[in-house]
C-alpha cells in the first residue's frame, strides 16, 4: 500500500550499503535491531499504567509452559503485532524476510516460556535469552519500572539498559 502510494522506505541497506554484499548478515543486522525494539515493547508493557493493564494477563499464569507467551489479551496482541510490523515497514525490512525474522523471534519468546531449567552457562546466558533467564523475569521481578530481564532474543539490552538480572 505505502509503495503503491508512493513511498517507499528506505532499508538498511541504503544506510549501510555493504549490507547489499552479505545478505546474511543484513538479514542479522534487521533481527538485531528489531530485537532491540521489541526489548522496549516489552519494558513498555511493564511500565506504562495502561499497557499493564492488558500485560498482566499474559504474567497471571501460575505455571510457565511454552505456551505462556501465547496467553494474552487480545488488544496486546494487536498492539504487539502492529508495533512490529510498523517498525519493520520503517527501517525497510525486505518483505520475504519478514516472516522468517517473525518467526525465529516468536520461536525464542516460547522457548524462553518453556517449563524447562535450561540454563546456558554464565556466557550463554549473556548471548541468548534462556528460559532461566526470562522465568526471573515472571516472578517478583516483573513489577513496574524496577522490572528486570524484558528481553526478547538478545539479553545484551538488558545488560546495557540496567534491567538484567542474571541470578
Amino acid at each position: 500500500l505505502l509503495a503503491d502510494n508512493g513511498w517507499i522506505p528506505p532499508t538498511l541497506e541504503d544506510v549501510l550499503p555493504s549490507l547489499r554484499e552479505t545478505p546474511v548478515l543484513a538479514f542479522a543486522v534487521y533481527v538485531v535491531v528489531l530485537d532491540f525494539f521489541e526489548y522496549w515493547r516489552h519494558r513498555f508493557q511493564h511500565e506504562w499504567r495502561w499497557w499493564w493493564s492488558l500485560h498482566s494477563l499474559h504474567h497471571a499464569q501460575a505455571h510457565m509452559t511454552f505456551w505462556t507467551d501465547d496467553r494474552n489479551h487480545v488488544i496486546d496482541d494487536v498492539l504487539a503485532a502492529a508495533w512490529l510490523a510498523g517498525l519493520a515497514v520503517l527501517i525497510g525490512v525486505p518483505p520475504g524476510q519478514f516472516p522468517i525474522i517473525l518467526m525465529l523471534l516468536r520461536l525464542a519468546e516460547s522457548f524462553s516460556h518453556a517449563n524447562a531449567r535450561i540454563h546456558f552457562g554464565w556466557l550463554g546466558e549473556r548471548l541468548l535469552v534462556s528460559p532461566r533467564f526470562h522465568r526471573l523475569h515472571h516472578g517478583v521481578l516483573s513489577v513496574g519500572a524496577s522490572g528486570k530481564n524484558y528481553a526478547v532474543l538478545l539479553p545484551v539490552w538488558d545488560w546495557v539498559l540496567g534491567t538484567a538480572d542474571f541470578r
